[in-house]
């Protein structure tokens, strides 16, 4: 009988992955850098990337780690582009079915989680993200992005005094070097982690969920509420009035 070597068909299949992940980070690196790049490729290559943990190969701990630091990318823009691509695997839709969308609509649209559901009111039936999901993408050219965006909302139970608002604030540079910036960092480490993301790493609490700590601890000290008046006395309700 013929003796084989057991692990050679191991070893092979090593080889292979090794080839395919360097194939992946130069490409990744040459859309980096490419004007015409498709950022549906980057989305394929991105996905491809985290589900086979190449990062952690290439020496990074993480691929928002990687995409920083490598290709350029800020950490948004890798947490949105790997967002979409999973999710739109997680509804069943294939590239040309979710590409003519464009990535400002998915990008709202893949804030739906695909295991989620949503409760209608008026049928009393929940009904699957998924399927909303799936709606959204392929009607999508009969829908401006804003509409995507207020549909969404609507679907997370976002609306009335829920609904998010947008404010834009500048800093003088020390203030946001010693005051702001500090204070969102203790505040982070107060409230720990938000969960993990989809490398398995904790998830940080948002600028906006640390404001919210902030202000919130700051309107709580009794020692930050202004002296009452006499004014303020004869306001007071009288009883049995």
């Amino acid at each position: 009988m013929e003796w084989k070597r057991p692990h050679v068909a191991v070893e092979i299949h090593g080889e292979a992955i090794a080839g395919r992940s360097a194939t992946v980070r130069k490409e990744l690196a040459r859309m980096a850098t490419s004007m015409s790049t498709s950022e549906f490729d980057m989305i394929e290559l991105l996905c491809e990337a985290l589900e086979n943990s190449y990062a952690p190969q290439w020496g990074y701990a993480s691929l928002l780690d990687y995409g920083q630091k490598e290709l350029g990318l800020k950490p948004r823009r890798t947490q949105y582009l790997t967002r979409i691509g999973k999710v739109m695997k997680a509804v069943g839709l294939k590239r040309g079915q979710y590409e003519p969308a464009k990535v400002s609509k998915l990008r709202e649209i893949s804030t739906l989680n695909p295991e989620g559901s949503f409760f209608n009111r008026e049928t009393r039936v929940s009904e699957p993200f998924s399927e909303h999901i799936v709606r959204l993408v392929l009607d999508s050219d009969e829908l401006t992005v804003e509409q995507v965006h207020n549909e969404v909302l609507r679907l997370q139970g976002r609306t009335g005094p829920d609904s998010p608002v947008t404010r834009s604030t500048t800093y003088p540079r020390s203030v946001w070097e010693n005051v702001v910036k500090p204070a969102r960092e203790l505040a982070r480490q107060l409230l720990g982690s938000s969960g993990r993301d989809d490398e398995g790493i904790a998830k940080e609490y948002s600028d906006a969920a640390c404001d919210e700590c902030i202000c919130a601890s700051f309107l709580a000290d009794v020692n930050n509420q202004p002296e009452p008046t006499k004014d303020d006395a004869l306001k007071l309700p009288m009883e049995g009035v």
